[in-house]
């Protein structure tokens, strides 16, 4: 309670939150002066009124504001109102701006408790109402007029406040005499439905009680009471209420009734509730913690303590509470302890660790986390928590002990690799990881390397604690595997890390984790660089083919054509014209044929088809090509198989053969005299009996022995001069060496230049995928020769001269029981010159086709005419050819299916399945001569002669250099 009277009036000012509304919203300007006569404080609307602000206001003299005679007036009146009395009287005074205006005021005495301590002073503009008398306004009806106007705005403050204004009776029942429009906002009822009702029907039964005997205690009190309370709302809730009211007087001094101010304090008291829950649950830590947790001023003595310390340093509550810390630590660690200390009351939390002396004298390490106690933003005192670390510390001693073995096994790995104990300080760490993160080892060690390493996320975000994997393991044990990651050097880069995290368990207890980590960084450019090169490589591959099927169509129409016209009588020099149009085409499109092949190498897209073959025949095929350039060149050309070479073996004959005829094409290219010999062995030094080798020798130009690492490269040409004239793209053994390797085996060369060269490869043929008895060799051993005049130099030359024969006899059988017994053949081809040369070629050998140009066209030739044969270009408009022949198996009854052959430019093993399973017997590839329809009509005789045909899957590919089967 202040001893002066203008501090005590100041006081009832702030206290009285009725008066504090009426005063800042009435348009009277409110004037509070002390018992000295000075103004004490003003409200807005004598601001208004005057034009002065408030703090200029307050300090204005007399003399400023009114003429002498209303100093006077002032001043009699003032005198009358520190007696208690109540005046009002009429007084000019001067506004800021100098004009005299005309107030009306009254002057009410401020008691508290029977003295006057202040006067209020309340005055009202009466200029415009003076000016009104001229008119014949009365004094009374000016009073009157005036008394209406306050009353409507004591009547607006009621009505508009957010707070409940409510008058009561003084006495048990606590009656409403009146209740502002709030009470529907605040309570849910009308002021009509509540006034004439005991407010303490409203309150909670639990709380009744308490408001009753506060009320009755109040009564004894002229001061302003605040309570708060549970009331019900109407629909049926309870809110928290807070009432703050004073007993009105009557003159007589007794109590006349009870003005009362509330308002809904539901939300804070929730808010209450959660404080101390909160402060509930913190006791509850601090005292059930497994820790020692404690409390220190300033000064370092204890000012609060859990059961746990007690127990832990062997003293007792009292002896502790009081005690300074420095009295029970070990004298060694009293100098960085205190600096711990000393950072806590900073505001710089610590961890460390240090030894007690406990009660009994025996040492005892502990692990210690100190925490700043703050206080509206100031340190009031520490708090602690320790936790004992004795046993701990052995483990580590004896980890310690083992330090150089574990640091020369850590030191010979190549992984970043480094250990931390269970508060995530680093251990150990090994010289890759120091290195890679760019740390000293004994820098790192006993640091927390969140912070240092993995303190950022990928993205560039903060890595808080809680989200780290490796702390998550240290928290709950379990190993996890991150396969991409970021850590932080020391210079402040970043690199790229996929690391394993496991936890270091010790007698089921855990005691930390081991990270082991690998730089990927490099990793990741080059898998993006491969997916760049892959796109680049599918991108060139879809390209070739395009121009593969582009280029093949007209081609294949220039041999086909070059072939009749071969077949026609002709003079000596239109047969050499025609001759060298015809090697010219079939040299471009093996070319054609290279670069598709090593562009579906490189693509990843070139399929290997293994199946069970006679290895003789496959050899002796490849060899039969180009005995007639042999013969022509005067060299000898052979092969030999060794006795223990089996004679089926597993693989894939067709890219074997491939391979065979690059390189002894090749051979035959660059051996102008002597002789080219294939040989065939299992190789020696190997354990498997399964792995042959191949030999492919000549006696040729050879190679220099500076150029023989070019000579498997992709474009690559070790005599480019001499190439102009023997040609080629330099792709051939590039191909044969992906080929090889693709087929499991191995290739290579020994040359010398001028002497001739010896290509060797190897081949896996894994015998035990045969499906078959062993049958017996046909000229094994022997050799297949041509001289320089073409005769015969073995018996094999001659072996593989009768099967070419015996062919073309079968051919002639076919032609005899088939074709001019009246086969129906229809060709399904969209390009004119290939319409043509079939047309042609079918009538040389005695058919007469049907030609059409598209798969609509099939349909409806098919449905007219019954036929026995059926070629379908594959890729023909309006109606492909795998369309139409999926059409035809639909349209015809099976006892009238022709057997399907299909015709395509280009092959591949995707088209060949798509084709096949759409019910084609075969696959050709264009160009297609008269050889090779005498062949598939020998092939198919048998089924040509069925009533029923069912396909059978065959297919020759045209990996020989003429581009036919």
């Amino acid at each position: 309670m202040p001893k002066d009277k203008c501090g005590l009036l100041k006081q009832l000012i702030s206290e009285d939150s009725t008066y504090k509304l009426l005063y800042d919203n009435l348009p009277d300007a409110i004037c509070i002066i002390d018992a000295n006569g000075n103004y004490v404080e003003v409200n807005r609307a004598t601001e208004t009124m005057t034009g002065y602000p408030a703090s200029h206001f307050v300090h204005l003299s007399l003399d400023e504001l009114f003429c002498e005679q209303g100093r006077k007036k002032k001043e009699e009146y003032f005198l009358k109102a520190l007696n208690g009395e109540t005046g009002t009287f009429e007084i000019s005074f001067r506004r800021k701006d100098g004009e005299i205006r005309d107030g009306y005021t009254t002057y009410i005495p401020i008691r508290h408790e029977a003295e006057v301590v202040g006067v209020f002073s309340i005055t009202r503009d009466i200029t415009a109402e003076k000016a009104n008398q001229v008119k014949g306004m009365t004094e009374k009806h000016r009073m009157e007029e005036a008394l209406r106007e306050s009353e409507g705005q004591y009547r607006l403050i009621s009505e508009y406040s957010m707070d409940l204004i409510s008058r009561h009776t003084a006495d048990e029942k606590n009656i409403y005499l009146y209740a502002s429009p709030s009470s529907y906002a605040l309570l849910g009822y009308e002021p009509e439905e509540i006034i004439g009702t005991s407010a303490y029907d409203y309150l909670h039964p639990e709380d009744v009680d308490s408001v009753r005997e506060y009320m009755r205690t109040s009564m004894n009190s002229r001061s302003v009471y605040t309570l708060s309370y549970r009331v019900r709302h109407k629909d049926g809730r309870y809110i928290w209420f807070e009432s703050t009211g004073r007993y009105r007087y009557l003159d007589s001094g007794e109590i006349g009734e009870i003005i009362s101010i509330s308002r809904d304090v539901t939300e804070r008291k929730q808010s209450e509730r959660r404080l101390q829950e909160s402060q509930q649950r913190y006791r509850s830590l601090f005292e059930y913690s497994p820790s020692s947790v404690y409390s220190m001023d300033l000064n370092g003595r204890y000012t609060s303590l859990n059961s746990n310390l007690e127990a832990l340093l062997g003293y007792g509550r009292e002896e502790l509470l009081g005690m300074d810390f420095q009295q029970i630590i070990d004298r060694e660690d009293l100098t960085p302890t205190l600096y711990h200390f000393e950072q806590a009351k900073k505001g710089n939390p610590q961890n460390y660790e240090t030894t007690v002396i406990r009660k009994d004298g025996s040492p005892m390490e502990i692990a210690v986390t100190n925490v700043p106690i703050i206080v509206d933003e100031r340190v009031v005192g520490v708090f602690g928590i320790a936790t004992d670390i004795t046993e701990r510390t052995r483990y580590v001693e004896q980890i310690e002990k083992l330090s150089y073995l574990h640091a020369l096994i850590l030191g010979s790995v190549s992984e970043g690799i480094y250990g931390l104990d269970e508060n995530g300080k680093t251990v150990f760490i090994n010289t890759a990881a120091a290195e890679m993160l760019g740390y000293e080892v004994s820098e790192f060690i006993g640091q927390s390397n969140h912070a240092l390493i993995h303190h950022t996320k990928i993205d560039g975000a903060a890595y808080p604690m809680e989200e780290c994997p490796i702390i998550q393991t240290l928290k709950d044990g379990k190993p996890r595997v991150i396969k991409e990651d970021v850590f932080w050097r020391r210079d402040g880069s970043s690199f790229l890390v996929e690391y394993r995290v496991n936890p270091m368990i010790e007698r089921g207890q855990l005691i930390g984790a081991v990270v082991v980590f690998n730089d990927i960084t490099g990793e990741r450019e080059i898998m993006r660089a491969k997916e760049s090169a892959e796109k680049a490589t599918q991108a060139k591959s879809e390209f070739l083919a395009m121009m593969s099927h582009e280029i093949r169509t007209p081609m294949n129409g220039v041999i086909s054509m070059t072939d009749l016209l071969l077949e026609t009588q002709l003079d000596e020099d239109q047969r050499y014209y025609a001759e060298v149009i015809s090697s010219s085409s079939r040299a471009l499109l093996s070319i054609l044929n290279d670069v598709l092949d090593f562009s579906k190498i490189e693509a990843g897209k070139m399929a290997l088809e293994y199946e069970t073959f006679h290895l003789e025949s496959c050899v002796a095929a490849a060899v039969e090509l180009f005995l007639p350039e042999a013969a022509k060149k005067g060299i000898e050309l052979g092969y030999a198989i060794a006795p223990d070479v089996p004679s089926q073996v597993y693989s894939d004959p067709s890219r074997l053969r491939q391979v065979l005829v690059n390189l002894i094409g090749n051979a035959v290219k660059f051996t102008e005299r002597g002789e080219i010999r294939v040989e065939v062995k299992r190789s020696s030094g190997h354990e498997s009996a399964d792995l042959l080798e191949f030999r492919i020798s000549d006696t040729g130009i050879g190679i220099p022995s500076g150029k023989l690492n070019r000579l498997f490269q992709s474009f690559s040409q070790v005599h480019p001069i001499m190439n102009r004239k023997y040609g080629g793209t330099g792709l051939g053994l590039a191909i044969c060496k992906k080929i090889v390797e693709m087929l499991g085996g191995t290739i290579a060369v020994d040359s010398v230049d001028g002497a001739g060269s010896t290509f060797t490869f190897t081949l896996f043929a894994d015998r035990s995928k045969q499906d078959f008895s062993e049958e017996k060799r046909f000229g094994a051993g022997e050799e297949v020769a041509a001289g320089a005049q073409g005769s015969a130099s073995a018996d094999g030359q001659w072996g593989i001269a009768s099967n070419a024969a015996d062919t073309a006899d079968t051919a002639d059988t076919a032609d005899t029981e088939n074709g001019k017994a009246g086969l129906s053949i229809l060709v399904a081809e969209d390009h004119p010159v290939t319409c043509q040369a079939f047309a042609q070629l079918f009538e040389q050998m005695g058919y007469k086709p049907d030609i059409v140009h598209n798969g609509m066209e099939v349909i409806q030739a098919v449905t007219e005419k019954q036929y026995d044969l059926i070629f379908l270009n594959i890729e023909m408009p309006v109606m492909d050819g795998i369309k139409t022949a999926r059409l035809v198996r639909r349209l015809l009854p099976v006892d009238k299916l022709p057997l399907m052959i299909g015709l395509s430019s280009c092959g591949g093993t995707e088209k060949r399945e798509r084709c096949l399973a759409s019910g084609m017997s075969a696959i050709l590839s264009k160009p297609v001569n008269e050889e090779e329809i005498r062949k598939l009509l020998a092939s198919w005789s048998g089924e040509l002669d069925q009533t029923e045909r069912i396909p059978i899957h065959n297919e020759s590919r045209s990996e020989n250099p003429s581009g036919n089967l």
